[in-house]
């Protein structure tokens, strides 16, 4: 089994897996390997979102915010699928994460190079308090994400094959080129 996702935090990803890799738990899923490569924004620099509303200027605790959103979810994800092979229920688990410097504005799920899944990230106003201050900024909703579904067809011309297709040679291309270990 193959997950390639790229977007902004892993937060929806970590939770949608919590459902099958408690079915390879009990036996009734069972994959050789997992492999999931999740493609995140750098947030250790400025980035278009999170953003303050006030002037749509960068805010440093915004960003670290986003960054310990991502941390956890990663980790969870990384905890979840690597135990699968330490308990002996898959051959091989890995978990790869890479960033790159452009903001996530949408979200996309490959799965097996067969099937894609892709939403456009909504944009909120929201309010939050970060240190006792208020920041009133522009946050993605991932939660609110209508994802659309394209599976390869029976051959490489139609509409669902082109789609995933060129999903995963978007995917790939990031991965390879700007794409980068991230710090921790």
């Amino acid at each position: 089994m193959t997950l390639d996702f790229a977007g902004f935090s892993s937060e929806t990803l970590h939770n949608a897996l919590e459902e099958p890799l408690d079915k390879v738990r009990s036996g009734r899923l069972a994959p050789e390997s997992i492999t999931v490569r999740l493609l995140l924004p750098d947030t250790t620099a400025p980035m278009a979102v999170p953003v303050l509303v006030d002037g749509l200027q960068d805010e440093a605790a915004l960003r670290q915010r986003a960054r310990n959103i991502a941390l956890t979810n990663v980790g969870g994800i990384a905890h979840s699928v690597e135990m699968l092979a330490e308990l002996g229920l898959v051959r091989k688990a890995s978990v790869q994460v890479k960033v790159h410097r452009a903001s996530s504005l949408f979200k996309l799920y490959i799965l097996n190079r067969s099937e894609a899944f892709f939403g456009f990230y909504p944009l909120r106003e929201r309010t939050v308090a970060i240190d006792d201050t208020d920041h009133t900024f522009y946050d993605v909703t991932g939660k609110d994400t209508t994802l659309f579904h394209h599976a390869a067809g029976p051959d490489d011309a139609s509409l669902g094959s082109q789609y995933v297709q060129q999903a995963q040679m978007w995917f790939d291309s990031v991965w390879s080129t700007i794409a980068y270990e991230r710090q921790s």
